[in-house]
């Protein structure tokens, strides 16, 4: 995961999950139902605003919500 230091917010951007445009560090993640020969789209999210959680078992990473 790359993290940049701070979002684009040209066209108004807003983080998906706090919807706020704070100037955070921010991360790049796929939009489902985009991906077309390993390209996708991605939107920008806050890296403080994920909440992530891991399923070893099923070898699954999750946000919690």
């Amino acid at each position: 995961m790359k993290i940049f230091p701070r979002p684009n917010t040209s066209n108004n951007w807003k983080c998906p999950i706090c919807e706020t445009n704070n100037e955070k560090e921010v991360t790049l993640i796929e939009i489902d139902g985009t991906k077309d020969d390993h390209i996708a789209q991605a939107d920008q999210v806050h890296v403080e605003c994920l909440d992530l959680i891991l399923y070893k078992d099923q070898r699954i990473i999750a946000m919690k919500y």
